[in-house]
Formats: structure tokens, sequence, C-alpha cells
């Protein structure tokens, strides 16, 4: 056996000498190909890991509190009126072309960019409007697609589009409630965005309250004086009828 493998070398490096080198640089490149496989199966050995923390912190979120179907007189039907809907309702399919081709330029952005991308477009393109003067109801939650073609609504309408708009920009459901509660102004209707990094939940507020400020330098709501007893918040699947958190 010994000496049939040193002929087999000796016809290797006499008779195909000429193409050692290029049978080498494919097996250097082989090489690196799978050292990168490596590096990414061990990059996939902690996704299992991450997810799970993931998944552990949405269901501690949503069920902090009891959990309550909620229904809105929101919508109006000619010859019918006011008609209760489910306030989940109210988040649409999130790969609408309508929100997708505004958030695009913001895909790949850390999640709280996002967040701040999608409220700083409410704030500087949406109109506020009265729903009277809108749509001669006293109230009217507009569909986001809605709110986009018109370009105006009140509190609620805004903040429908800007929650709908951080879901269609890939924030994880569960980091976004629309809120109804009490605030120095009255009765409103916000978003607020739980900032994973300091575990708080903040308030992006479009139109009774906007700031400019990062999502960093947002305080717990709990500590905006501007904000009052939370009557209802919701996500895209849960309804709640207690704090946020």
């Amino acid at each position: 056996m010994v000496r049939i493998m040193a002929i087999k070398k000796w016809i290797f490096d006499n008779l195909f000498a000429d193409y050692k080198e290029g049978y080498e640089l494919q097996i250097d490149n082989i090489t690196k190909m799978f050292e990168g496989l490596e590096a990414r199966l061990k990059e996939m050995e902690k996704l299992p890991e991450e997810v799970q923390k993931q998944k552990e912190l949405e269901d501690s979120l949503n069920n902090k509190y009891p959990k309550k179907v909620i229904t809105y007189n929101g919508r109006y039907i000619p010859k019918y009126g006011q008609v209760k809907i489910d306030v989940r309702g109210f988040f649409i399919n999130p790969v609408c072309s309508e929100m997708l081709n505004i958030v695009k330029p913001w895909l790949k952005l850390p999640d709280d960019q996002k967040a701040f991308k999608c409220l700083e477009w409410v704030i500087n393109f949406i109109s506020y409007v009265p729903d009277k003067e809108n749509t001669g109801l006293n109230e009217f939650w507009f569909m986001p697609q809605e709110t986009l073609m018109t370009r105006r609504g009140d509190c609620d309408d805004g903040s429908i589009l800007l929650a709908n708009f951080m879901l269609s920009v890939g924030i994880p459901y569960w980091k976004i409630r629309i809120v109804a509660s009490d605030t120095i102004a009255g009765g409103h209707c916000w978003v607020s965005y739980y900032f994973e990094e300091k575990n708080r939940w903040v308030t992006l507020d479009w139109c009774f309250f906007p700031v400019n400020h990062s999502i960093k330098a947002r305080p717990d709501y709990k500590n905006d004086k501007n904000y009052g007893n939370i009557w209802f918040s919701f996500n895209e699947k849960c309804a709640f009828s207690k704090e946020l958190g």
C-alpha cells in the first residue's frame, strides 16, 4: 500500500506538475468556503437563544395585565350610523404598498430609529383637523390608508397611521400600542413605544404634545405629566384596559 501511494505521488508530482498550482488554489478556495460556512453556523447557533429571549419579552408584556375585547364606535356606515369595531381591526396588513412605499428607506435601521422616523413623517405630513370639521361626525376613526389619502385627521387618525407605519417598517407588534387616555388637554389618543434598552414605554405623540427628542431621550410615560389615566390600549393582537407596564 505504501508503494502504491508513493507511485501515485510521483505520478502527480511529475506528470501533473502543471496542474498542481491550480488544484492548490481550488483547495484553498474550498477551505475558505468551509471556514465561512462554519462562521455562519456559529452565528445561527446563537439565533435560537435570541429568538427565545424576544418571545419571553413579548409574552411578559402581553400578559402583564388581563386582556379583553374592546370595541369602539369609531366607524360610520350610511343608513346604519355609528358602528362598533374591535379596536385591533385598525391594524391592517403591514405589507400594504401605500405604507411600504413610504417606510422603505428606513427598513434597515434599528427599531428605535425606525420609530422616530415614522413619528417624524406623521408630524410633518399630516394636518390636525377635528372630526367634526373633517367628516361632519362627532367621532370617526380613519383607517391608515384613508389618512394617507387625505393627509388630515385628528389625534386617533394620526396615531393609527403612525402605529401601522411602525408595524410596516418591521418593528415587532408587541413594541407598539395605540393608547386612549386623559391628558392635561382632555381626552387623547397617542402611540406608545417599548424602549427595550431601558425597559420602559415612551410616548410618541404626533399632535397634542409633539417633541423631536430621540427615543433614548424620552422619559417613561408614567413620568410625563402631560398624560393621565389610561382608558385602554391595544396592539395588533391584544387589547388592555390597564396601564402599559
